[in-house]
């Protein structure tokens, strides 16, 4: 028979590890949702981000128990990847944005979607050995059975950003300054998740979480007026020529 206070024990250890990586999947789905349901990813995007956040967790934990405490190489390899992914896919939906050229951006969506699915699941892969010392007494089954809770917790955080995505939608704005405005907050989130990735797992600086969403927006603002100003003076030469 199950002892009641050791199933209390691990609910709440799992609920309080999902919430803990799932947070990064609610942001990164309420700011995506508009996009991932135009292109028909939003399930590809929940089960990429559960599949994740359950493996990810499970192979960390399996490292540390086989006292491996780190992934020479990989780590660096997948920050340069998620950024590139990001980078490349802002620059295309910016690009498409001001041409107003929906069909270049189908591309651009899938190559972030797999992008931002890295990146919000990596940070997971750390959550495996800190719990290892957490479960030293639980059964291994139990412990296994764990990570697909935790799993299914992240699932509901994705479903939260959705839910609340369809209630406060940034993109519903009738004026042009609140949509550039809103455009302008959902590639910065966006963007940091890639300089999260570079910064910290390619480069290995170890800043706070609030300097790199500074250092996402400010460079998010000076590439879209870039952008905006090419974009004009590409328009005032081609009405000048004709």
């Amino acid at each position: 028979m199950i002892n009641v206070e050791f199933l209390l024990e691990i609910i709440i250890a799992c609920v309080i590890m999902g919430c803990g990586i799932g947070a990064d999947v609610a942001i990164a789905t309420f700011v995506r949702a508009q996009q991932l349901a135009k292109q028909n990813q939003t399930g590809h995007w929940i089960i990429g981000v559960t599949l994740t956040h359950t493996v990810f967790p499970m192979c960390g934990y399996l490292l540390a128990y086989f006292s491996i405490q780190s992934i020479p190489l990989l780590t660096p390899i997948i920050g340069v990847l998620a950024f590139s992914f990001i980078a490349y896919f802002l620059l295309q939906e910016l690009n498409g944005y001001l041409r107003a050229d929906d069909a270049e951006q189908s591309e651009g969506q899938s190559l972030v979607t797999f992008a931002l699915i890295l990146a919000v699941s990596w940070d997971a892969l750390w959550s495996g050995p800190a719990k290892s010392a957490q479960v030293m007494s639980w059964p291994n089954a139990w412990v296994f059975l764990s990570f697909l809770l935790v799993g299914c917790i992240v699932a509901l955080c994705a479903f939260v950003g959705l839910f609340f995505a369809k209630k406060f939608n940034p993109m519903n704005s009738r004026f042009s300054t609140f949509i550039a405005l809103g455009l302008w907050v959902q590639y910065s989130v966006i963007a940091y998740f890639g300089f999260l990735a570079l910064i910290r797992y390619t480069l290995s600086i170890m800043i706070s979480g609030w300097q790199i969403f500074m250092l996402s927006f400010v460079i998010t603002a000076i590439v879209m007026m870039f952008l905006f100003i090419k974009n004009e003076r590409n328009q005032l030469s081609q009405n000048s020529i004709i």
